[in-house]
């Protein structure tokens, strides 16, 4: 019981929003401020995956054993899987932002990762 009072209390908020009985405008602003911080966080993310990746290809370079060449090893796959799932969820963000019809940057060329607009 108690969960249900939790959730119920958590999207509580946001029962204006679905009803469109308030003006969203607080809303907004928080899904901006999360979208900025967004977009300074995921090209960081993106850099230390691929940094991780490289050391870990120096690492396993530079080895002397078997040991120190597995960690190597590791590192390049961990680091592999990093970038996999940090692009493919910024597909999948991206993806649904289209299905969904909210506006994305505009422009020519390839654009950094980062959230799309919701307004």
């Amino acid at each position: 019981m108690k969960k249900v009072i939790l959730f119920l209390a958590g999207i509580a908020p946001l029962a204006p929003l679905v009803a469109l009985a308030q003006n969203s405008g607080q809303v907004i602003g928080i899904a901006t401020g999360v979208k900025s911080v967004l977009n300074i966080v995921i090209p960081i993310m993106i850099t230390l995956a691929v940094i991780y990746f490289i050391w870990g290809v120096i690492k396993y370079v530079i080895a002397a054993d078997e040991e120190d060449k597995k960690k190597g090893k590791d590192m390049m796959i961990y680091g592999i899987i990093g970038i996999f799932v940090i692009v493919a969820i910024w597909g999948i963000v991206f993806f649904i932002g289209n299905f969904l019809g909210i506006s994305t940057q505009s422009g020519q060329g390839p654009v950094l990762p980062s959230v799309p607009n919701v307004y």
